[in-house]
């Protein structure tokens, strides 16, 4: 990982904002590499530590936000296939142990998209702590349309980058600890996150198995 780490800032330093789109394709994919690392090391390397905070802004936009964000979104459609394809067949195969089945997510769907969907997509992609390959997974079980998922997420990516971006540049060679912090907490969220789903899937068994006691 090491290697791989030093390689993408390699390239950033040669091809600039090229790398930084590969650089966040690859991190998409390849998930032990600490999200926050990319695009704070590309504030680093790209964006010029004499600037004052307004100069770097368009810089940063061009340089960094744009092909992050981009990629971010692409990345983030392998998640989302995920939890299209796999939800409803995990569902049914394990439908005897979870207590409840793909009608009961279907109906946790519907209620989902009739409250704020887009705004719940936008807050939890620009949360710089938030695991991203959950929340797309969460949007495709859920069967959030594409069009829908595909513009949300990339509006959410855009702060987060942003802010990532200034991060780096702000903390120049330092900007290691605080990307390894950032991802500690995104691993903390995970565990939490992987908590709440648990969670949920115990109050939907109960609930399925509430509703038969009182057909019976």
């Amino acid at each position: 990982m090491t290697e791989l780490l030093n390689w993408i800032m390699d390239s950033i330093r040669a091809y600039g904002p090229w790398s930084v789109f590969i650089g966040v394709i690859i991190e998409s994919v390849i998930v032990p590499i600490p999200s926050p690392l990319v695009i704070m090391g590309a504030g680093f390397i790209l964006i010029n530590p004499q600037f004052s905070a307004p100069n770097a802004l368009i810089p940063i936009l061009l340089l960094i936000v744009l092909p992050g964000s981009v990629a971010s979104t692409l990345g983030a459609y392998i998640g989302y296939g995920i939890g299209y394809l796999g939800g409803k067949p995990l569902v049914e195969r394990w439908q005897g142990f979870l207590g409840f089945g793909w009608r009961e997510v279907e109906a946790m769907e519907r209620r989902f998209r009739a409250g704020h969907v887009n705004a719940s997509l936008f807050f939890l992609r620009a949360l710089p702590i938030f695991p991203l390959s959950i929340i797309s997974a969460a949007a495709g079980l859920i069967r959030l349309p594409l069009r829908q998922f595909s513009l949300w997420t990339f509006y959410g990516t855009v702060p987060r980058c942003l802010f990532l971006g200034y991060l780096g540049w702000w903390m120049g060679e330092t900007y290691h600890q605080i990307a390894y912090g950032i991802d500690r907490a995104e691993t903390m969220a995970s565990v939490l996150l992987l908590g709440a789903i648990m969670g949920l899937v115990l109050w939907l068994r109960g609930k399925v198995r509430g509703k038969i006691l009182k057909e019976t």
